[in-house]
């Protein structure tokens, strides 16, 4: 809740292109009212996010709960830890200073170079191969909107199948 909070923040200063988003990453830092403070705590909290859900998955595994009927909430998980980590990934990707443009070209190398689909998925999920302001608003689409579109009911869901297999027992 605290990343959707700060997320929507963010959102009223962040411009997503290439001309714009380092510069309003700026103003967030260190013009905009509590900018610093709301930046880094939507930043930190997803940094906490990434350790704490692998230390879920590292739990389960070692106290082997991922055992039938409970299997496909393992995959379910697996799928929540790979969307944790690509928002976080697509976040980075936002701010549009040096490192992040070279982690989007190495990125859309690697996806481009996947057999048969890999043009079509790298354009799809990075846009054009050349910089451009729709690669940046792909990435904030994909961040804001689509990854946690797809997420929450994967959340959803996975929490009822927790409930409904009696792991957990509401206190």
């Amino acid at each position: 809740m605290i990343e959707v909070f700060t997320g929507i923040l963010l959102a009223f200063h962040y411009v997503p292109s290439l001309n714009g988003a380092y510069p309003s990453i700026q103003v967030i830092t260190h013009v905009a009212p509590y900018g610093f403070f709301i930046r880094n705590l939507h930043y930190w909290c997803g940094q906490m996010m990434v350790v704490l859900v692998v230390l879920h998955i590292v739990r389960v595994f070692v106290t082997q709960s991922f055992a039938p009927p409970r299997h496909f909430n393992w995959i379910v998980g697996l799928a929540l830890f790979i969307g944790t980590l690509v928002v976080d990934f697509t976040g980075y990707l936002l701010l549009w200073d040096d490192r992040s443009l070279w982690a989007w070209t190495i990125a859309r190398n690697l996806s481009e170079s996947a057999p048969l689909i890999g043009s079509f998925m790298a354009t799809l999920l990075f846009g054009p191969p050349d910089p451009s302001d729709l690669v940046l608003v792909r990435i904030y689409a994909w961040h804001a909107i689509i990854f946690p579109a797809i997420l929450m009911p994967l959340i959803g869901w996975h929490f009822w199948r927790i409930r409904k297999d009696r792991i957990s027992i509401p206190l």
